[in-house]
């Protein structure tokens, strides 16, 4: 009986401790809203840049490791964008779509004075097209990649009044991977007849170069904590004579329910500071 009773004393002191835990490493949801404007050039579509305004939603999820909360995050994030750009005498439209997933661990670094520092690698997935209009033969140009991706950011804790804040950077920059090019004037009514040599490439910064910088205050009231930014967000390619370019700037505005986890005592393993 003794050792029963002994037994089931260590088992509920075990489930406490791994519940324990588990609150010690709350998930930081941020979900957002993005507009701006910036430009496109696809010269399998076009040689002229078009410019316009640009349109996203995207998300974010930040938990720390379960194997060294203190030193390890794990992160997950999604985008999806609606291009309406128009060419320089405004006489043509250009239509887009495009959406990202990536997943990443980043090694992470508690400096004095609030700062942190983290660093680490992500996969991505990368797909969207672009539509011409006015283009009868050859109107639409698909854009598709996967890639390994360098991530850091530099973030700092600080407080105005009695509301907590953290004022971040995070970068993004696809390295290696792979990405979908057609050859020069190559349908794609060809490509669904069988002419597929050539459509893919080793990607790399000499031939696809991109790059992903968030640039974020976060203002924490508690329960729920605002999200304001900006992105600046730039895309290209080179492969087979052809060249693609996306330039976007775009304001952030975001919300991230159940707050930053500052305020609550338990939250020592927050993936934010």
């Amino acid at each position: 009986m003794k050792k029963f009773l002994l037994a089931l004393v260590l088992t509920m002191i075990s489930i406490a401790t791994s519940h324990a835990e588990e609150l010690s490493r709350p998930v930081v949801q941020e979900y957002r809203l993005e507009a701006g404007g910036g430009t496109a050039l696809s010269t399998y579509l076009s040689p002229l840049a078009y410019d316009g305004k640009v349109f996203g939603a995207s998300a974010q999820w930040t938990k720390a490791s379960p194997w060294a909360p203190e030193t390890l995050i794990m992160q997950f994030a999604t985008k999806a964008n609606m291009r309406d750009y128009l060419n320089p005498a405004h006489t043509a439209s250009m239509i887009g779509i495009d959406g990202m997933f990536t997943w990443g661990m980043q090694w992470r670094r508690r400096l004095p004075y609030s700062l942190q520092v983290t660093a680490g690698g992500s996969i991505d997935i990368d797909g969207g097209c672009l539509y011409l209009t006015r283009n009868g033969n050859n109107p639409v140009s698909v854009n598709a990649s996967a890639s390994l991706d360098i991530n850091a950011s530099l973030s700092w804790r600080f407080r105005i009044g009695k509301i907590p804040m953290i004022l971040g950077n995070e970068i993004r920059i696809p390295s290696l991977g792979c990405f979908f090019s057609p050859q020069y004037g190559e349908t794609y009514y060809e490509i669904w007849l069988g002419n597929r040599d050539g459509l893919a490439h080793f990607g790399w910064w000499g031939n696809r170069f991109c790059i992903d910088n968030l640039l974020s205050l976060k203002l924490d009231f508690g329960r729920t904590a605002m999200q304001l930014g900006y992105r600046y967000d730039y895309r290209s390619s080179w492969a087979n004579s052809l060249n693609t370019r996306l330039h976007t700037h775009s304001f952030v505005i975001g919300i991230i329910p159940h707050g930053l986890g500052i305020k609550r005592k338990q939250a020592i393993n927050s993936p934010l500071f």
